[in-house]
């Protein structure tokens, strides 16, 4: 009976050390600390017999390698995770991706060789040919490249609903279709291209991102930037109608964009007297 007690408590001593040890590493990569984050992952997948552990530590180690840019090797860890723990749940997400993920990122990505003749041979090729292009020039005349962007953010958006990247993703599409000028040939886009064609897109999409993130950070910003676009298109009603909005939905307190928005309504009651 002791001895089975024994087998117990060591199991579950194990399983509480393999937690604490991946809070430590999500910890790590969430503030920046990536080679911290490593060192944590790479003592579970080495350590631990827990598969489930193992498999979400090959997981972020893909995760964090990608955030590096180091594309082989995270696709590798995410390999792993495929062809060792196919069960799971992390290989559920990133099997039907790992073909588009490496064509993506297959511009910059090196794959480590075996072979050391080979690999020499290669570098021998490299340094004459040191001035060809790593990155792939794309002809981009006559395409959209907000609709072209907006496409990758809906996926995001779609496949991990109410996620931190659909989050991430809800935030990059609505600044995508608030527009932007191309400093060096005056290309425009977004809003500042086409009002008409995006900004009702726009209003959908902050729609969705209040709808699925009601407590959201940044919802006063993006009402403040919706306000503004309507203003500078010279439509003060939907703005002064967006200004309140930011007011209505103070949650209490002295804040930045509510302070900003009764400011901007001030001015702009006395602009239309």
């Amino acid at each position: 009976m002791k001895t089975i007690i024994s087998v117990v408590a060591s199991f579950v001593i194990v399983g509480v050390v393999c937690a604490q040890s991946l809070e430590r590493a999500e910890l790590f990569k969430e503030h920046g600390l990536a080679d911290d984050a490593k060192r944590e992952l790479i003592l579970i997948v080495t350590s631990s017999s827990d598969k489930a552990a193992k498999a979400h530590a090959y997981y972020l180690l893909g995760a964090v390698a990608f955030e590096q840019n180091h594309i082989s090797c995270a696709l590798s860890s995410w390999r792993t995770v495929v062809s060792k723990f196919p069960d799971s749940d992390e290989a559920k997400e990133v099997a039907g991706r790992l073909k588009d993920l490496g064509q993506n990122a297959g511009e910059i990505a090196r794959e480590s060789l075996d072979n050391a003749v080979a690999e020499g041979y290669i570098r021998n090729g490299d340094f004459w040919s040191r001035g060809k292009r790593e990155v792939f020039g794309i002809d981009d005349d006559y395409i959209s490249e907000e609709q072209a962007a907006v496409k990758w953010y809906d996926k995001a958006i779609s496949e991990f609903p109410k996620s931190a990247a659909a989050k991430l993703a809800y935030e990059e599409k609505m600044r995508c279709l608030l527009g932007w000028v191309e400093a060096d040939n005056g290309r425009r886009h977004g809003l500042v291209r086409n009002f008409a064609e995006c900004m009702p897109e726009l209003l959908t999409a902050f729609e969705g991102y209040e709808r699925d993130f009601p407590d959201a950070e940044t919802l006063q910003a993006f009402r403040y930037q919706i306000a503004q676009a309507y203003w500078a298109h010279g439509d003060w009603e939907s703005a002064c109608t967006w200004l309140k909005l930011i007011t209505e939905k103070n949650s209490g307190g002295d804040s930045f964009y509510v302070d900003l928005a009764k400011r901007r309504l001030a001015t702009g009651a006395r602009q239309s007297h």
